[in-house]
């Protein structure tokens, strides 16, 4: 039942979404459009895909190397088919696949690996929308829009800001944090806050292993590059429908898409990510070429990029690096493998107290 309301709730958000995106045009224009583009642009925009997948590959292995040197065979099958899930699973509960499929208990914990991965998009988040309130300066005073997006980058570069806070707060003193999250919750549930408190403890344990300092700045480097490649690919594909859109304003595009995907959406992000699109691109072109054109260009991306990233995980699907069967049930083991390790955390005495007691 909870499966089923995560996929309706999904599959609602992405109808509302492709409406308000496709509302008041004339499709067959837009097909039209599709038809029309120069698809020649595509070869080198999939050849900037490829880099892009070794780059968030690299990227994470250096955030893993502390608990353990995967190979880049099993790092590369894993992020493939991670990534896969994350863009065809609703809900975004896709999430979960990587730090469950890439995990080998004992020697790489869930708690480690999901540590990462909450690392790696908080990094996204701050970079991705420090990008965005920094480009949307360079658009003209009353473009439509305009004000909103502000505030979408400004509140979604807060929130960022705020994770990363905790995350500092929590690897200096993770006995404050855990206290932290059990009276937050206590009121509304002791035993979810018992929990919660417990998995949060576990979480923290991988958080504390932390790269050299020439491991953090080769992650902050592939981060800056990997969002660069990606808003140069996005500028390239858009000459297919005969859109010129600058570095920096492909950059605000893609500024607006990530915060748009970030509503949990139906699976492959289909509406979120077509309507943030569309939004983006409003700034910089006149209605008529966004309403043909500019829509055209958005769809033949959202479907590029599904394509890719299927086919990519596809592929890699069948490796001995992969455990098909524990794909979808990957939130559920990721909380349990948290739990079992907080258990095992208590027995070594290395254990945080939940509610209250000093911090080591």
């Amino acid at each position: 039942m909870k499966r089923f309301l995560q996929i309706a709730g999904g599959l609602a958000v992405s109808g509302l979404a492709l409406w308000l995106t496709l509302r008041g045009k004339n499709l067959g224009a837009i097909w039209s459009a599709v038809q029309g583009a120069n698809y020649l642009w595509l070869a080198p925009y999939v050849g900037i895909l490829a880099v892009i997948h070794v780059t968030r590959t690299l990227r994470w292995g250096i955030l893993l190397e502390p608990v353990a040197r995967v190979p880049f065979s099993r790092l590369n099958a894993v992020s493939a088919v991670g990534f896969m899930a994350l863009m065809i699973l609703p809900f975004r509960i896709g999430e979960f696949a990587r730090p469950y499929l890439i995990a080998e208990r004992p020697k790489i914990r869930v708690s480690a690996t999901l540590s990462s991965v909450v690392v790696e998009r908080v990094a996204d988040g701050l970079f991705t929308a420090l990008l965005l309130v920094l480009t949307l300066l360079a658009v003209p005073e009353g473009t439509p829009g305009l004000h909103l997006l502000r505030m979408a980058g400004l509140v979604v570069f807060t929130v960022f800001g705020a994770l990363l806070a905790f995350l500092v707060v929590a690897y200096r003193n993770r006995a404050l944090a855990v206290r932290f999250t059990h009276r937050v919750l206590d009121p509304l549930s002791p035993r979810i806050a018992g929990r919660a408190s417990a998995m949060m403890d576990a979480f923290i344990h991988g958080l504390r292993l932390v790269p050299s300092r020439s491991k953090v700045a080769a992650f902050f480097l592939l981060t800056a590059g990997y969002w660069c490649l990606n808003a140069w690919g996005m500028s390239i594909l858009a000459r297919a429908f005969d859109l010129r859109l600058s570095l920096v304003q492909a950059f605000t595009v893609l500024g607006v898409l990530v915060v748009g995907v970030m509503i949990p959406a139906g699976p492959g992000m289909v509406g979120t990510f077509q309507a943030a699109t569309v939004l983006g691109v409003s700034l910089f072109v006149p209605k008529e070429v966004l309403d043909t054109r500019g829509t055209a260009y958005a769809n033949v991306l959202w479907a590029v990029q599904l394509a890719f990233t299927t086919a990519l995980g596809l592929f890699f699907l069948f490796s001995r690096h992969i455990r098909i069967a524990q794909i979808f049930s990957a939130p559920a083991e990721v909380e349990e493998g948290l739990e079992e390790e907080e258990k095992e955390y208590v027995a070594e005495g290395d254990g945080a107290p939940p509610a209250g007691g000093s911090s080591r």
